[in-house]
């Protein structure tokens, strides 16, 4: 085993101990997604680790079973399933009890609070921080209290969530001052809001401009020279330049975008651009990280998968938030590992109770240039905020959970399923999904012709 391979074999054990941080997980998935050996090595490894503790629910009496009731849906720990040979041996008990306390610490960390009974009361908290710093160098990380006052986000994203339900995200380099629940003045920077109706009124003040929520999801930038650029993804908001003399401000509705700036007295309208957002708006969205070809697309007026040829990436929809199934349904994937065909009888089901957040991920490529009929590929990686419930994609199953977790009225004009490798097949050509051990990463490769249509639903546990 190389040097490389060493060091990423330890990253890969941290991972599933859960002590990796932010920084090396970003650095081990990375390394997964471009190295072909790497990414044996850890599928090889997380195969392993599933494997021990399958041994595990065979070995241990029936009567112990309260022991593991942190997860008891199909996801669990000991439900994997893959096409790579377990273990041979015999495992002893006091070892895998000793792994599965591991992993149950693991399960149990990930969405541990930190907010304590009789603490100061304070505005928001830090519930999401991606390679967030602040102007000192250190470390914003999820759990933080926000209290009232400035913040700065010198690099990073970080999503702030308020005691009100309000959820915003700042991207660096970024200055807000934090007043109160209802308020936040952005001095520099990026951010985007998600205002539920528990929050309506919210503000955000800008040198030039006030915002005002009317129950929406909005993207606010400030420039260097302090113009301020609204954009409305969602509802409405009312925007009033600061020391306009007008007796009503101006109401900015969904795919609507407004400009305050020193030079021009008024609010004045713009030119609907999401892309000063699209880094910021999916942490809202409970995306944390996209590398590679995957784009995510902000909501607004053009929101339809039809309306989106792409032949340079792989497109995420976010679809249905924090939906309640009245009944269990297949999917074709819900434990780590890589995507392999399965019979309809044979794929897993999830049982209803659970709400349950689905995104669309899309490649529609199209004829383009002088080989228009070139296949493309695409490759990538998304991390979610929460753990994948389970895959879908088989068009058989994306057309089942349509009505539940589609976006309504949209017809699509082909089959959509996607391709991967046949065991022992060495061809070119196929399509690749492989699901983390982190039980919230996917790492995607499309191949696809043009006319053809490649889509994969994910399921997510609603926060």
């Amino acid at each position: 085993m190389s040097v490389d391979e060493r060091s990423a074999a330890a990253l890969i054990q941290e991972m599933l101990d859960g002590v990796l941080d932010e920084d090396g997980r970003a650095d081990l998935l990375k390394r997964v997604e471009s190295d072909e050996k790497v990414r044996k090595l850890y599928l090889d490894q997380i195969a392993t680790h599933s494997a021990l503790q399958a041994v595990l629910a065979d070995c241990l009496p029936h009567g112990t079973g309260a022991a593991i009731a942190v997860d008891p849906e199909p996801r669990s720990v000991f439900a994997f399933k893959s096409r790579w040979p377990v273990i041979a041996g015999v495992v002893s008990i006091a070892a895998t009890i000793l792994l599965l306390l591991g992993s149950i610490a693991y399960l149990g960390s990930r969405d541990t609070t930190v907010v304590q009974s009789g603490d100061t009361p304070h505005p928001a908290i830090v519930t999401q921080a991606v390679g967030a710093y602040n102007s000192e160098g250190a470390a914003i990380r999820s759990g933080q209290k926000v209290q009232s006052g400035g913040l700065s986000v010198d690099r990073g994203v970080v999503r702030l969530d308020f005691v009100n339900g309000a959820k915003l995200a700042v991207e660096g380099p970024a200055k807000i001052e934090v007043i109160d629940e209802m308020r936040v003045v952005l001095l520099s920077g990026i951010i985007t809001a998600t205002i539920p109706e528990s929050a309506i009124g919210f503000v955000v003040d800008t040198d030039t401009a006030r915002v005002v929520d009317l129950g929406t999801a909005f993207g606010v930038s400030v420039g260097t020279d302090g113009t301020t650029d609204v954009c409305v993804f969602e509802g409405e908001v009312s925007v009033r330049r600061k020391g306009s003399t007008a007796s009503q401000p101006a109401l900015v509705r969904e795919g609507e975008a407004v400009r305050a700036s020193e030079s021009s007295p008024t609010v004045d309208s713009a030119d609907y651009e999401v892309a000063a957002f699209e880094n910021a708006w999916p942490v809202n969205s409970g995306v944390l990280q996209t590398t590679g070809s995957i784009r995510f697309v902000s909501p607004g007026p053009d929101f339809h998968p039809g309306n989106y040829e792409d032949n340079e990436h792989i497109v995420v929809f976010p679809e249905c938030h924090a939906v309640i199934p009245d009944e269990a349904f297949r999917v074709d994937m819900v434990d780590p590992g890589e995507y392999a065909k399965s019979q309809y009888r044979d794929k897993p089901t999830l049982s209803t109770g659970r709400r349950l957040t689905s995104y669309l991920l899309q490649l529609d490529a199209y004829p383009e240039g002088k080989n228009p009929n070139r296949r493309r590929s695409v490759r990538g990686q998304i991390t979610f905020a929460k753990p994948i419930a389970g895959v879908i994609t088989v068009d058989r199953l994306l057309r089942e959970s349509e009505a539940v977790f589609g976006i309504p009225d949209v017809k699509y004009p082909t089959a959509r399923t996607i391709e991967p490798r046949p065991e022992g097949d060495q061809r070119p050509g196929f399509d690749t999904l492989i699901l983390a051990a982190d039980q919230r990463t996917l790492f995607v490769e499309l191949k696809e012709n043009p006319g053809h249509l490649d889509q994969v639903r994910v399921l997510v546990e609603a926060e």
